[in-house]
């Protein structure tokens, strides 16, 4: 049962809806012009659109159908269904994208965040076929409920706040993260020196900061494996799999504290520090494991190899036919540039504390989203009715 005041209304009959269309690349007078021309790949990355890396002449605009500013632009085609921005200004789109134009009786930004709070069930429209798709007519009828023009409004407005506390938090977050690079790049090559620290970094081979453990897991158990994630995303329990034989490979016990990486994908950020939860779990020599030696930061050795550059010059080092693995004297074999260790102490210390910046304004970050979608619920479906001036 509706709210009081409220309307089921189709998309159709509160707004126009326009299909785009890409004019043909070989007709150089359509391209390269002023008007903004919007794909998928554009979308979802913000509330609004702006710009894009492409842009069409008028008559490339005439072929493409211009829509105007305010317009709720939806992917209805491919596997990206459901991505969804506003024009921030008139820009044209390709086939791939309709969008919506209300009415007077549709208030641009509320007819955007309903559209945003049922996009899950209008991407279901699409199927399950190889090229999901929702056709211009399906996508015409969809039923929105409709307050009064100034609760459209007032619920857009409300909504809006939060958008721009969601949009200020991920603006801090991106600063954050650039200036964790930049100290990254600064302190751990020694181009940039901590108050008080004057001495001589050395070039030394890795065995000198590790030792490779070996221990054989004295009852090897599916159920205790551990494995590491990519892009410097930790390590984690493995999934037991179904096939797995207890006794088929040689594992080996591992302790909280170690180093830990993946043979075949250490240059993709497949390495970590096990964490103490995983304390005595285990893994096959395809992760290798290894003590840290007394002269080393542990937490500065980690950050030293989180570098992208690092990153590459790990991949130059794998070698095998097939899948190229990055063998256990390789890796002891390879030399960084290293200060004493109470410099390693000392940049670590600031590292980490970006970390914990980076990590509140992360969980600032997913606060705010969740408070979002939970007053999208009560306010788009008038569970909880706005006070109008």
């Amino acid at each position: 049962m509706l709210p009081d005041g409220w309307k089921k209304e189709k998309l159709k009959n509160v707004s126009v809806i326009t299909t785009g269309n890409t004019p043909s690349p070989k007709n150089k007078e359509y391209y390269g012009g002023n008007i903004p021309f919007v794909s998928p790949s554009d979308l979802g990355i913000g509330k609004y659109v702006f710009k894009t890396n492409k842009y069409l002449s008028h008559k490339g605009a005439e072929v493409s159908r211009v829509v105007r500013a305010g317009s709720s632009l939806f992917t209805c085609i491919g596997s990206t269904v459901g991505k969804l921005s506003i024009a921030g200004k008139d820009v044209v789109t390709n086939q791939q994208i309709n969008s919506v134009s209300p009415h007077d009786r549709l208030n641009d930004d509320f007819a955007f965040y309903y559209l945003d709070f049922i996009s899950d069930e209008i991407s279901l429209l699409a199927g399950k076929q190889a090229l999901p798709i929702i056709n211009k007519s399906t996508f015409s009828s969809i039923t929105i409920n409709l307050p009064p023009l100034p609760e459209q409004k007032k619920i857009a407005a409300i909504l809006s706040t939060w958008d721009r506390a969601i949009e200020g938090t991920e603006k801090l977050l991106a600063n954050s993260q650039q200036q964790k690079k930049a100290l990254m790049q600064q302190l751990l090559t020694g181009k940039k020196r901590l108050p008080g620290f004057t001495g001589k970094w050395r070039t030394l081979k890795l065995k000198a900061f590790l030792q490779e453990s070996v221990i054989p897991s004295p009852q090897p158990d599916p159920k205790k494996r551990i494995t590491v994630r990519l892009s410097l995303n930790g390590v984690e329990k493995r999934e037991v799999r179904g096939t797995e034989s207890i006794d088929a490979t040689n594992y080996f016990a591992r302790k909280a504290g170690q180093f830990i990486y993946g043979k075949q994908n250490i240059h993709k950020g497949a390495f970590g520090i096990i964490p103490k939860n995983l304390d005595g779990f285990e893994t096959s020599q395809d992760i290798p494991c290894f003590d840290f030696l007394p002269n080393v930061c542990p937490a500065w050795f980690f950050y030293y190899f989180s570098r992208e550059n690092i990153h590459h010059t790990l991949e130059t080092k794998m070698t095998g036919t097939g899948s190229k693995r990055l063998n256990q004297k390789t890796f002891l074999n390879l030399t960084c540039h290293a200060p004493p260790i109470p410099e390693q102490k000392a940049i670590a210390a600031v590292l980490s504390a970006a970390d914990e910046e980076i990590t509140a304004l992360e969980s600032d970050l997913s606060r705010l989203r969740q408070e979002k979608k939970a007053l999208m619920q009560q306010l788009l479906t008038g569970k909880r009715r706005v006070t109008v001036d």
